[in-house]
């Protein structure tokens, strides 16, 4: 008598597959056994916040071209370092509703705020080119704030080259030029 691997006693090999076939059970059967609901949700991936891209904008003060730095070359174009600010569009809004108010003995109404609030935020993002006698008082408290680091930020100098005939163009991407006399 041959000794079969499953005990004593002789087995034929499709007794051995009927035997073994006991405990094997469908896929099926398997998923139901198990414990789902003590297991906790996987969690959502990180999502990364939006980068908001910032307002970058250089003043064109004629007056104080003097003080910068300016190269000339042989064709009469010229190149400028402008000082650069950026700001983020949200940090732009709070700021023209906090600063943009009556000056002096100057009432404004609140519909003209809005006006002016307004025209200041397309003046820096660069959708107004525009700028009127009555925006000047807030592009000046605008530069004041930024230049003294109260309000954005300093980015690094700003490359501007002028033409023979004036034009002011850069190589950076993006920058608002905010040019207006007094």
């Amino acid at each position: 008598m041959k000794r079969s691997p499953l005990g004593d006693l002789f087995c034929f090999p499709s007794e051995i597959n009927n035997l073994m076939r006991k405990y094997i059970i469908p896929f099926k059967k398997f998923l139901f056994e198990q414990e789902l609901g003590d297991t906790p949700a996987p969690d959502p991936a990180a999502v990364a916040p939006v980068k908001v891209k910032p307002y970058t904008f250089v003043f064109m003060n004629d007056a104080k071209r003097d003080k910068l730095k300016k190269k000339r070359y042989p064709d009469g174009s010229s190149e400028v370092q402008f000082p650069s600010y950026s700001v983020t569009p949200d940090e732009m809004e709070e700021w023209a509703k906090k600063n943009v108010v009556s000056l002096g003995a100057n009432v404004i109404q609140d519909s003209e705020l809005e006006v002016r609030q307004k025209n200041l935020i397309d003046i820096v993002s660069g959708k107004k080119a525009n700028i009127s006698k009555e925006d000047i008082p807030f592009i000046e408290k605008l530069k004041n704030a930024v230049a003294t680091d109260i309000f954005g930020r300093r980015d690094p100098d700003i490359s501007v080259i002028f033409a023979a005939d004036g034009a002011p163009t850069t190589e950076d991407v993006d920058v608002t030029f905010i040019k207006y006399t007094k």
